[in-house]
């Protein structure tokens, strides 16, 4: 598995990148988040990294709010490290990338806390119609996305939020409520292994999901399929999933 460059917040607020290294990895928490403009990039973090400050420039920008929201939601559960996937791999580095998909789905496995940040279901602080912001997450944008399906399952402690940063639920106590929306089995959700469910059933679980990069479909099952392969874009959805299925077969052939 690869190395998980992680977040940290320092005593005073600020937020730096803790270099991995083969050694211990410190607890941390992992946020799952549909991405959007203007998010916070490691070029940015690699930036700030250089003035030894965090800039002007990346905390005007949208996605800082969620950065800013995992790394104070980490410190009230007792974390100074996390995890974001807009920021925390070198996308320019295709080694990284390709070792980061296959890595991914155990990074998230392996986090003490997943920090779900829904931006469109809001809840503002002392709002109490439960009905309201549960309609909108029935409908959220989350549930439709290929890579969110892994940051589902993976983990054991999945906690929900509004784009107010206000806690609405985990994966317990709202799993009537996913299970209703994506069709997993609820054992899956409380964290049976995976190999007790089909492949086909598996397979059924991102039938409604999508992707913004077409050969993503394929890729974001690794993890749930528990193969490797090596990422190749540019070679379209069709040939993608050919790959995934061989991988599949091999696996499984036995």
């Amino acid at each position: 598995m690869a190395l998980i460059r992680l977040l940290q917040r320092k005593p005073d607020g600020d937020i730096v990148f803790r270099e991995p290294t083969s050694g211990h990895i410190p607890v941390y928490a992992i946020l799952s988040h549909t991405w959007g403009n203007e998010e916070v990039t490691f070029q940015d973090m690699e930036a700030n990294a250089d003035t030894s400050k965090t800039t002007s420039k990346t905390v005007s920008k949208a996605g800082w709010k969620k950065i800013q929201f995992c790394a104070d939601q980490a410190a009230a559960d007792g974390l100074q490290y996390f995890w974001i996937d807009t920021c925390c791999i070198d996308k320019r580095n295709a080694v990284e990338l390709g070792a980061a998909i296959n890595s991914m789905f155990r990074w998230y496995q392996n986090a003490a806390h997943c920090y779900v940040y829904l931006e469109d279901v809001s809840k503002p602080d002392g709002a109490d119609d439960e009905r309201a912001w549960k309609e909108a997450f029935r409908s959220s944008r989350w549930f439709t996305r290929g890579w969110t399906l892994q940051e589902l399952i993976a983990p054991r402690l999945v906690d929900f939020f509004s784009l107010e940063g206000q806690r609405l639920g985990s994966k317990l106590t709202l799993e009537t409520e996913i299970h209703e929306i994506t069709g997993i089995a609820k054992n899956a959700l409380r964290g049976d292994a995976l190999s007790n469910f089909s492949i086909k059933e598996r397979r059924s679980w991102a039938e409604r999901r999508n992707t913004t990069i077409e050969e993503d479909g394929a890729y974001c099952l690794i993890g749930i399929f528990d193969v490797s392969m090596v990422p190749n874009y540019g070679e379209r959805r069709d040939q993608a999933f050919r790959r995934l299925e061989e991988e599949i077969h091999r696996l499984y052939k036995g």
